[in-house]
């Protein structure tokens, strides 16, 4: 339920808000996984990674993978 509203709101309230998190392998700088959105699909996407990161570090090598985000704003658009 939590995870709706804040679809909702993003979507009406921060439409332009970006995210993009990643898991990166922290020797080899290749990137594991990637998800990125905008407004209501920008909601758990550091969760997500946090998961993928932890499903692939499952072979005990938990400390060679990091998560990133960076969040942004994109251009308004008139419609």
């Amino acid at each position: 339920m939590t995870a709706s509203c804040s679809n909702i709101f993003n979507s009406i309230v921060i439409p332009n808000q970006c995210k993009k998190c990643e898991v990166i392998d922290k020797y080899s700088r290749e990137v594991l996984f990637e998800n990125e959105g905008c407004g209501g699909s920008n909601v758990r996407l550091e969760e997500d990674a946090k998961v993928a990161a932890y499903a692939m570090s499952r072979n005990g090598s938990i400390c060679n993978v990091e998560v990133r985000c960076e969040t942004w704003r994109n251009a308004k658009t008139d419609h």
